[in-house]
């Protein structure tokens, strides 16, 4: 009987859905008319707080559109790593690694941006190990 208990716990999700689908418009997310700028990416959540069954904060990047600069630091007193993104490119970043996603052209980019946990960990530090931004 006790063999059965993780079966169920895996299927009743399936037959009993306790949440809805939900549905972020790109509109939402960002002005139509908006000129792009190089530098920091621009966020905008489109989905948070919807699913208590993720954990950690792993992210995955997609490079939708355009071209941009994935900045990786791998730890203290390690030199910041570049990898250059275009179009159709996927980039993995563990949880708790250091990094920036930077537009360095004035044409716009876009990227979609898959983080683990119920809500995204996002941290602004002041510089690469540095203290949080304010």
């Amino acid at each position: 009987m006790s063999s059965l208990i993780p079966l169920i716990s895996d299927l009743l999700p399936m037959i009993i859905s306790s949440s809805s689908v939900h549905i972020t418009k790109a509109t939402t997310l960002r002005a139509p008319d908006t000129t792009p700028e190089p530098g920091p990416a621009k966020e905008a959540d489109a989905i948070v707080s919807k699913s208590d069954k993720l954990c950690a904060s792993d992210t995955i990047i997609y490079t939708t559109s355009g071209t941009g600069v994935l900045l990786v630091s791998p730890g203290a007193a390690q030199e910041v790593k570049r990898h250059d993104m275009e179009a159709g490119d996927f980039a993995f970043v563990p949880a708790w690694t250091e990094h920036q996603l930077l537009n360095e052209t004035d044409q716009e980019n876009a990227w979609v941006i898959t983080r683990s946990g119920s809500q995204p960990v996002v941290v602004g530090l002041t510089d690469w190990g540095g203290d949080r931004a304010k």
